[in-house]
């Protein structure tokens, strides 16, 4: 015992320290949030890793430009931190639009106090060709020029930023997303008479195709076996509750409103079926934490979708705002046990050769150190 305690200790003495700009916080309602409270438990429990790692919220928990009346306090907070502990690396997470700006400041004070910075690249909603540039365009491209490195999701999204900003290829770290094994016994049986189960997580927003899915839900024809469906996500839920009484699905769709994380992971081990219909992702976490548990996947090819959701391996893809061709594919998994469960096994097969927190952590930890190593030599 006392030697692992003098492990301890000596680790943290020479950890390489981060702090850790997220939208709102490791409690917020997000994807990123979701990602890193992932990442913070295992380096609490792996702080022989050498890795410490602090969180800002920079936009807090405000919907839409609400984010105005919190973002001067965490501004604050983070020159005071910069000011009054030893950082070695700002890690900023950043999306398009407004989230831009606030990281092009937040890397300004970084680098004033003489900290080498990280972007971690999140978003997908960019102007498309013909289309005006907004303002947020050149300050993202003046952020990435300006971090020791940048991390992507994947090839999808190394490949188009770096032909939308003329950058070299080489310029981008892929670093695909990684969720901590909370289902190691994935994928459980089902009994014969049990419902299929179908589990949506997410905002209740056209972006996200809920409102589609529902419509899908309707579509189905009655004489698939048993099925349930729950929504657990953020919203207009009284709405969405309506328009599922008025289709006639009241009875065999739930609808839970936002969902503590610890009170989400059982939701998804009891899935059979996640589904995401985005018009736009990057590599959504749902569908991440939906393989870890063992569930077949059926979504939209978007972003770096179909890194996880290989088509016809551990499920199907579908076309965004396309609610017949969701409700096929729904159709096609509900009614057909032996391939549902074949890919229900399939997912978790993919989870744990790509997408295990350790391999995620691992790679931070590595671009940290080059990140770190490369400015020392610039110095030099």
């Amino acid at each position: 015992m006392a030697l692992k305690v003098v492990q301890n200790v000596t680790a943290r003495l020479r950890s390489l320290r981060v702090l850790c700009i997220v939208p709102r916080g490791l409690k917020g309602r997000g994807g990123i949030e979701t990602l890193f409270s992932h990442v913070d438990e295992y380096l609490q429990a792996h702080v022989q890793m050498g890795l410490e790692m602090e969180f800002l919220a920079s936009r807090g928990d405000a919907s839409g430009a609400g984010w105005v009346l919190h973002f001067p306090f965490a501004f604050l907070k983070l020159i005071w931190l910069l000011a009054t502990r030893r950082y070695d690396i700002v890690h900023l997470n950043a999306a398009t639009n407004a989230s831009a700006w606030r990281k092009w400041l937040m890397q300004v004070v970084a680098r004033l106090f003489g900290v080498t910075t990280v972007v971690h690249f999140h978003g997908s909603a960019f102007p498309g060709s013909g289309q005006k540039q907004p303002g947020w365009v050149l300050v993202l491209r003046q952020v990435f020029e300006r971090a020791a490195a940048i991390i992507v999701l994947g090839p999808y999204w190394r490949g188009f930023v770096a032909r939308f900003y003329h950058l070299p290829e080489e310029r981008f770290c892929i670093v695909a997303n990684g969720v901590a094994d909370f289902a190691p016994q994935a994928p459980q049986p089902r009994a014969e008479n049990e419902p299929v189960r179908l589990f949506f997580a997410g905002n209740l927003t056209d972006a996200k195709g809920a409102g589609v899915l529902l419509v899908a839900l309707a579509l189905l024809p009655k004489h698939l076996p048993e099925w349930r469906m729950v929504f657990a996500g953020t919203g207009d839920v009284a709405a969405f509750r309506q328009e599922a009484d008025r289709l006639g699905l009241a009875e065999r769709v739930t609808f839970t409103g936002w969902v503590a994380r610890d009170a989400i992971l059982p939701l998804y081990c009891q899935a059979d079926l996640v589904i995401l219909p985005s018009r736009n992702e990057v590599l959504p976490v749902c569908l991440l934490e939906g393989a870890c548990a063992g569930a077949a996947l059926i979504a939209t090819p978007v972003g770096s979708v179909p890194d996880v959701l290989q088509e016809g391996k551990n499920g199907l893809l579908i076309q965004p705002d396309d609610a017949a061709g969701t409700a096929q594919a729904l159709e096609q998994l509900i009614g057909d046990k032996p391939l549902r469960e074949q890919f229900r096994a399939a997912s978790r097969q993919i989870y744990e050769d790509r997408f295990d927190l350790e391999t995620m952590v691992g790679a931070l930890l590595d671009i940290y150190r080059q990140a770190l190593a490369d400015r020392k030599r610039s110095i030099d």
